[in-house]
């Protein structure tokens, strides 16, 4: 492929015919989007092979010409797959101004001059809207996949610690015994929220943009229903001037990613404060801890740290991309260049976290000793005190206030409530009988809880068993969606079906 390493005396960009003169220096430099929308290249050249065989079918491009363009596009598809992470790669594309450019430029050293065909009745307004809605449908199926696999990880856990009774906590107070299981679960509702929001996200993606133009259309007698069939989109779009100004379809992809960081955030905060001595409810596995330079003894959850702060920055690509949409007139604008920076930072860094996690939780080891200590020096039991009394006779909110006397009587002689005798008791209350303790052990608050939504082993051990057979149904939704992104390879076969 030496064609493609020859240097460019002089750039040739797609619209210097109306400026004269060369652009300063500088200008260029501000300009160009190459270095970021480079690893658009495959979408882009999908798009082109798709819509030259649009140009075929309309009279624009011979079959004679076909035949030469669709030879140089899969020259350029095997020096892609030969060379997409090697330097004299991106040496190539850095001599243009953006990803368009390059693909026609480097076809126009194969084919020579009928290079400038393929560009007809197109505008890059609508080419790098294909381009990137490509680039999110691919995304959402990998984040998707990612995020089955980390559900999977969290029903795996829940199984395999569901009888643990474990403290849950509000204002960072231990509040009322739970099952270890059913915290576990309360993390898979919140990322089981998350996929449906990205399979929301591959969908509202789904519409082809070919056609629109610059903003008002095309002149040219496109096949619009062809290139969606053959580029697998479910519909063509229905306004070129939304078209082409719209990116809330990205807009709409970085709030899922930040609502699966804060989750992840909460999750890693929950985890750092289980890790602590102060808890040692858990341990993190020494492969994904690190140490102190200083001090001998530290062993750092630093992974879970990281994970946690990455959530500022995709919190920060969703506020970057609201605003970069704020106050734009219509219809496309430059700073629609930028848009592809936040896109990729958000969605690289939430897909690299969401598959470290998975490993950490894969590795955790749940310290049940260490749990069961802790809890029987708490009043866990408290809420349930107050509803024995209430079973027994009493109103809610007496039973409330005898119940914090009885737990301030406890604190200021050292005792649990198991220390309590009868006759101790029944000095807050005549209705404490002698199935009191039975009623109010930590095993039977916890299978007290019997609502739908509720911590009772029941309803755990049920949720954990719908769990696994609802996220083998997600990822086999999630599978079909890869049936509904084109290849190169796919594009290509339709398109020779043209030469014929």
């Amino acid at each position: 492929m030496k064609y493609l390493q020859k240097k460019v005396e002089k750039m040739n960009k797609l619209w210097e015919g109306r400026i004269s003169g060369n652009t300063d220096i500088d200008v260029d430099k501000f300009t160009f989007s190459i270095d970021i929308d480079k690893r658009l290249f495959i979408y882009d050249l999908i798009g082109n092979i798709a819509y030259s065989s649009a140009l075929k079918k309309a009279g624009i491009i011979s079959t004679t010409e076909f035949k030469e363009i669709i030879k140089g596009f899969q020259s350029l598809s095997s020096f892609f797959n030969e060379n997409s992470n090697k330097n004299n790669f991106f040496e190539v594309l850095s001599q243009y101004e953006d990803i368009h450019s390059a693909i026609e430029g480097e076809l126009k050293k194969i084919v020579g001059e009928v290079a400038g065909k393929i560009h007809t009745g197109r505008s890059r307004n609508d080419q790098i809207v294909l381009d990137e809605k490509l680039f999110l449908k691919e995304s959402c199926y990998k984040l998707a996949e990612s995020l089955c696999e980390l559900e999977l990880s969290i029903l795996k856990v829940a199984d395999k610690n569901k009888d643990i009774i474990f403290p849950a906590y509000t204002h960072l107070q231990q509040a009322q015994p739970v099952l270890f299981s059913h915290y576990m679960l309360s993390y898979y509702e919140k990322f089981l929220r998350d996929i449906k929001k990205v399979l929301i996200n591959f969908e509202d993606a789904d519409y082809l943009p070919l056609g629109s133009g610059a903003c008002t259309g095309s002149g040219y007698d496109i096949d619009t229903k062809y290139l969606k069939d053959i580029l697998k989109f479910k519909e063509i779009s229905k306004n070129s001037m939304d078209e082409v100004s719209s990116r809330d379809y990205i807009q709409d992809f970085i709030y899922s990613l930040t609502c699966i960081m804060i989750h992840f955030s909460r999750f890693c905060e929950d985890l750092i404060i289980y890790n602590s001595l102060e808890f040692s409810f858990i341990e993190i596995n020494d492969a994904f801890c690190t140490g102190s330079s200083i001090m001998p003894q530290k062993k750092n959850p630093d992974v879970l740290e990281l994970i946690r702060a990455k959530s500022a920055l995709i919190i920060g690509n969703f506020v970057q991309m609201a605003v970069l949409q704020k106050g734009l007139p219509s219809t496309y604008n430059r700073d629609f260049q930028e848009d592809k920076k936040i896109l990729f930072q958000a969605f690289d860094e939430t897909l690299s976290c969401i598959n470290i996690f998975i490993k950490i939780l894969k590795n955790i080891k749940i310290k049940k000793e260490s749990i069961d200590s802790n809890i029987k020096r708490s009043f866990l039991e408290a809420t349930d005190i107050a509803d024995y009394l209430v079973k027994k006779g009493e109103k809610f909110r007496n039973a409330h206030n005898i119940t914090g006397k009885l737990i301030k009587y406890c604190i200021e002689n050292n005792k649990k409530i198991t220390d309590l005798s009868i006759k101790e008791l029944k000095q807050y209350s005549n209705l404490f009988e002698n199935d009191f303790f039975e009623k109010v052990s930590l095993e039977n608050c916890v299978n007290a809880k019997i609502t739908p939504n509720g911590t009772s082993p029941e309803n755990v051990y049920s949720k954990i068993k719908s769990g696994y057979i609802e996220i083998n149904n997600l990822k086999e939704d999630v599978s079909n969606l890869k049936l509904r992104i084109p290849t190169i390879t796919e594009v290509l076969k339709e398109a020779k079906i043209e030469i014929n």
